[in-house]
């Protein structure tokens, strides 16, 4: 998925960009979005392992400004800094650019110039979750105490980016634990057996690969408490990239997310890649009390990835999840978006056609008091056709519908990760804390 036919080289800033449609009045923010951008002259083997580089579009009185940086200035590119491809969100009034397998690099919001690290240090997840209740955000990180440790560290920052409670514990074996479920009491990790393969070129595969025969495990760990308190329960020798959300009700604890029964991009350890079908969205369940094993069930057939809901209720009970997924079973990459409905088990879907090459959506709520889902869905678009990538505007209840506006992007943004969208007035309340 990664764009090595037209990669974007060049930081520009570009105002009074064309606009089709009309943008939503109450649209006011700025749509940050990450991912892997190699610098000119540099080779990169995997999709994971070029350049972050944050491309910010910005919104407001009907009017659209696009801007992209790299992450990292030239000067600090060192293996000890590392990518900063993942994902950039905002947290206590600054943005925070990252990845698995390094510290956040902090950047200032309008500028996006690299501003350090911040209080935090070694590893930290692509994935945090910001709890809506208190503002705090909750993280972990694998291999915390070094490539291919089985260590996995848990802790949170407060609302004004402090550091409150961290602990650690061992997991059976060093697996790629990319994203994490959080609810208001606990935070669970899927351990799935892409697993540490320290025989393999790292370059071509990261050091992992694909080992069912370690089967799957689902640590469970009530927020706040000592590492030694994790609870272990069985869960199938499957994989996961993505949570879409997690609450807990009837005394257990689900989770929502978008599984493969084979990864992509990974090999087996003897070096052999076998075809990966398109995830499906699958809920996950066990007791709060005990060591059950994970309950499974199938939510819907339509495949896809990059699941987002709206994150005001994040970690608790909801209705809607959004994501990107593919025209046809034999697609490469994401060429649609769509919206499945829980209570119904039932999709709206747009579909971009075949050449397109769709980003993960993001939902924005219509107003500060708006009911859950009811507000907007961006993501950026390409065709080959078009000059540059479009910035995509849908309803969120009438995905099927298409675009209400779209900006006309000055250049290709190359496939990439995650983003976030930023509203003007959040920024300046956390400023004032």
């Amino acid at each position: 998925m990664l764009n090595n036919r037209n990669p974007v080289y060049r930081e520009i800033d570009a105002a009074c960009l064309p606009i089709e449609g009309r943008l939503p009045p109450g649209l006011q923010g700025t749509l940050y979005r990450n991912g892997p951008n190699p610098r000119p002259g540099e080779a990169s083997q995997h999709w994971f392992l070029g350049q972050g580089m944050i491309h910010a579009i910005s919104l407001g009185g009907g009017q659209a400004i696009y801007r992209n940086r790299w992450v990292m200035p030239q000067v600090n590119l060192t293996p000890q800094l590392g990518k900063a491809n993942t994902h950039v969100i905002a947290h206590a009034g600054t943005l925070m650019a990252l990845e698995e397998a390094h510290a956040p690099v902090l950047l200032g919001p309008d500028t996006l110039a690299f501003h350090g690290h911040g209080c935090m240090t070694g590893r930290f997840t692509a994935h945090p979750k910001h709890d809506p209740a208190t503002g705090a955000l909750v993280f972990f990180a694998y291999a915390a105490e070094g490539r291919h440790t089985r260590t996995i560290r848990c802790g949170s920052l407060d609302a004004r980016g402090h550091l409150g409670w961290e602990t650690c514990f061992e997991a059976p074996f060093c697996s790629m634990v990319h994203d994490a479920a959080v609810t208001a009491r606990h935070i669970a990790l899927p351990v799935l057996p892409l697993a540490a393969a320290p025989g393999l070129d790292e370059g071509d595969a990261l050091g992992f690969a694909w080992q069912p025969g370690l089967g799957g495990h689902l640590a469970v760990l009530r927020r706040g408490a000592y590492g030694s308190e994790v609870r272990w329960h069985e869960a199938p020798p499957v994989y996961a990239f993505h949570i879409a959300n997690a609450w807990e009700g009837h005394d257990r604890l689900f989770l929502d997310l978008f599984v493969y029964d084979v990864p992509p991009l990974f090999p087996t350890p003897g070096g052999v890649r076998v075809k990966a079908a398109p995830a499906r969205p699958c809920r996950w369940s066990v007791a709060l009390e005990g060591r059950d094993p994970v309950r499974v069930e199938r939510l819907h057939d339509m495949g896809g990835e990059f699941p987002r809901i709206d994150d005001r209720h994040a970690g608790r009970p909801y209705d809607q999840i959004y994501y990107a997924s593919r025209s046809g079973v034999e697609q490469v990459g994401f060429q649609a978006i769509t919206r499945l409905d829980l209570s119904r088990r039932a999709i709206d879907q747009f579909d971009f056609g075949l050449s397109a090459s769709v980003s993960e959506p993001v939902f924005v709520p219509r107003g500060d008091d708006a009911p859950i889902d009811d507000g907007w869905l961006m993501s950026t678009v390409w065709r080959p056709e078009w000059a540059g990538s479009k910035l995509v505007v849908f309803d969120a209840g009438h995905v099927a519908d298409g675009p209400v506006a779209a900006v006309i992007l000055p250049q290709r943004v190359p496939d990439g990760f995650h983003g976030s969208f930023v509203p003007d007035v959040f920024l300046d309340l956390e400023k004032s804390r």
